[in-house]
């Protein structure tokens, strides 16, 4: 029986077969069912997630109601935010069918960075690649529907008096 790989795909494009397989050993495969939560917006959250088989909705919950922000699959991840700025989660993520994903602890990816810098610099640039096309996706929705964020005053475009930035 051969031992699992990580798929060349998503935050691992970047990253040749060793760099793939000494990183494998720094995080496990982690099976899920339909409806299974993974991440619960507001809870504490430390893992990076890769989409090794399944399909995974991304939603936050504003005033209130539930709001799609993006559907994940193979090859796809999410947690990656945490890496940067750990703290509570920003969304909610569930599993939509039954999946794998391979998670991996940011204290094991610091270990990993550490141990392999190379590889390390090619999965960071994997991970900003999937973090600017976010953005730029982000950025393109607040154009076309001209939100200003709250922050700025709708006439002057300018910061609210007393408001706070994040």
């Amino acid at each position: 029986m051969s031992q699992f790989i990580l798929p060349r795909t998503g935050i691992l494009a970047f990253m040749d077969d060793e760099s793939r397989e000494q990183l494998n050993g720094y995080g496990s495969l982690l099976p899920t069912s339909a409806g299974q939560i993974i991440i619960q917006e507001g809870e504490p959250q430390t893992f990076l997630y890769v989409v090794i088989s399944g399909t995974f909705n991304v939603t936050v919950h504003p005033a209130g109601r539930e709001v799609s922000l993006d559907t994940v699959g193979e090859g796809d991840c999410f947690g990656e935010v945490s890496i940067f700025q750990p703290g509570p989660a920003s969304a909610t993520v569930t599993s939509l069918h039954n999946g794998q994903l391979w998670c991996l602890a940011v204290d094991n990816l610091q270990q990993y960075l550490l141990d392999w810098p190379y590889a390390g610099c090619a999965i960071i640039l994997g991970i900003n690649t999937i973090l600017t096309r976010r953005l730029k996706r982000a950025n393109a929705i607040i154009k076309a529907n001209e939100i200003v964020p709250s922050f700025l005053s709708v006439r002057s475009k300018k910061r609210v008096e007393g408001a706070q930035l994040s």
